[in-house]
């Protein structure tokens, strides 16, 4: 995973560099942006010495360009020049005592050559849309489903711990492949000429994964389980299908994660030297993570079995969801290098996580010739652990974007780079089953621990991975 997004951030950083070398070379005179280091430079006259005492008295860079001078020109003008024609190449590009003439939302003058010097972004809104290819933690579930070669003892098969026992499913991290999203962006600057209020939200696809495995090329099909019942206390297994015993069976295991998230921010500048920016935010941020695996088992037989023929479905679900709401604080540099921005961002949310985690199951039985007949409590999700239950807990989220941004022209950027979000208290799906089982509890007289138990067990959770999009600004 980590191989895929280094080379996939290289080949997004390469061709954005690219890009913007080979359009740097080939500009000309199209004094829209300057280059340093290329053909074209910018040159700045902090000249404080008095004004000049008639027409005549030019200054080297004005008198270059053949333009007038006047009052107060050599302490705030900006120029750009063209190395390969010094004198006919040379042009004012604005002064930087009113913020380009443009701060103003609504009332300025466009008068901004470019939009990549740190005081010369004379846009009033952004919306930015960005494609996200993020991978996120996997997240644990105990063996689920084990299985047997032919010819093991039906009290062996199945049963964890023994060299005849393979595991199927489960003991391994789930969901962790590539989950495609979308980030909207849109940011506006107040009246003030200095604040930015910026509202995002976000949201990657469901990370649905589907086991399904049946009797058909697997005689033996198992679902393995620590029996807690008084005097035995061992590992056993629940024989969904076996020879002579249970079958055919199958088992399916379907496991679902939802994760989208809004923030909303207010940033001000904090640090501006027209090549490099930091501005300083505060703000609001919300995330809502679902998580949730349902064991489904059909056979025919077994030991739920009443009469020969009876067909037994068991069905164990559990669900977890996770809602943070908090403030956050974070900075937002920018480093202007011609038409490339770079760009990052780095804020921390401290808040409240909600958590609730939802158990159920059932059993269906349904004998030869008659109706089914549905009765709660599953293998995993029975008396014992079934239900809604809720608590809130402190958590932070902290974040990390890094993007380069392509300048096209001032209304348009194409955007590329990496994304890192980190929650530190959340509940998962996986974690909350308890595969602790007493069965004195099923004939309704128990006897020693009520387990399955009902379980609050935290873990944490993140999301990287690269994003490409465009930003249009106005």
């Amino acid at each position: 995973m980590r191989r895929t997004i280094t080379t996939l951030m290289f080949l997004a950083v390469g061709g954005l560099a690219f890009a913007s070398h080979a359009v740097a070379q080939g500009r000309g005179n199209n004094w829209q942006y300057y280059a340093a280091g290329q053909s074209s430079y910018r040159i700045s006259d902090d000249d404080d010495g008095p004004a000049p005492t008639s027409a005549n008295a030019q200054s080297v860079v004005a008198r270059a360009g053949g333009q007038q001078h006047s009052t107060g020109q050599e302490q705030n003008a900006l120029y750009v020049a063209d190395g390969t024609g010094v004198g006919s190449g040379v042009m004012q590009t604005n002064f930087l005592g009113g913020d380009c003439g443009c701060n103003n939302c609504g009332g300025g003058n466009g008068s901004c050559i470019s939009d990549c010097m740190g005081d010369c972004d004379c846009s009033c809104n952004a919306f930015r849309l960005e494609w996200l290819g993020w991978f996120t933690r996997g997240r644990n579930t105990p063996p689920l489903v084990t299985t047997s070669p032919g010819g093991t003892a039906s009290t062996d098969a199945g049963v964890l711990g023994l060299p005849t026992t393979s595991v199927i499913y489960g003991n391994d991290p789930i969901g962790t492949s590539l989950r495609n999203g979308l980030r909207a962006t849109f940011s506006h600057m107040f009246n003030d000429g200095a604040t930015w209020g910026t509202f995002r939200f976000w949201g990657i696809e469901d990370g649905s994964e589907t086991f399904a495995i049946n009797s058909t090329n697997n005689p033996i099909i198992a679902r393995p389980f620590f029996n807690a019942t008084p005097l035995i206390n061992a590992n056993d297994s629940f024989l969904v299908a076996y020879p002579g015993i249970a079958g055919p069976g199958s088992i399916r295991v379907l496991s679902k994660n939802d994760l989208i998230g809004a923030d909303a921010w207010l940033s001000r500048n904090w640090y501006n030297d027209g090549a490099s920016s930091v501005d300083v935010l505060g703000g609001y941020q919300f995330t809502r993570l679902d998580d949730s695996i349902v064991i489904n088992t059909s056979q025919v037989g077994g030991p739920a079995a009443t009469f020969p023929g009876t067909q037994v479905d068991i069905r164990d679900s559990f669900r977890t969801q996770n809602q943070f709401h908090g403030g956050s604080v974070g900075l937002i540099g920018r480093s202007y290098r011609g038409v490339v921005t770079l760009e990052a961002l780095g804020k921390i949310g401290l808040g409240n996580m909600h958590q609730a985690v939802i158990v159920n199951g059932s059993n269906t039985i349904t004998a030869p010739g008659g109706g089914p007949v549905t009765n709660t409590g599953g293998l995993f999700a029975t008396g014992t652990n079934s239900g809604s239950f809720s608590r809130d807990r402190l958590a932070f989220v902290p974040e990390i974007n890094v993007n380069l941004l392509y300048n096209i022209n001032q209304s348009w950027r194409l955007i590329g780079g990496y994304s890192f979000i980190y929650w530190s208290n959340v509940v998962l799906a996986g974690n909350q089953i308890d595969t602790n089982i007493n069965a004195t509890q099923i004939g309704g007289a128990l006897n020693g621990p009520a387990v399955p138990a009902r379980r609050f067990q935290r873990s944490d959770f993140w999301v990287q991975g690269i994003n490409l999009g465009a930003e249009y600004r106005w």
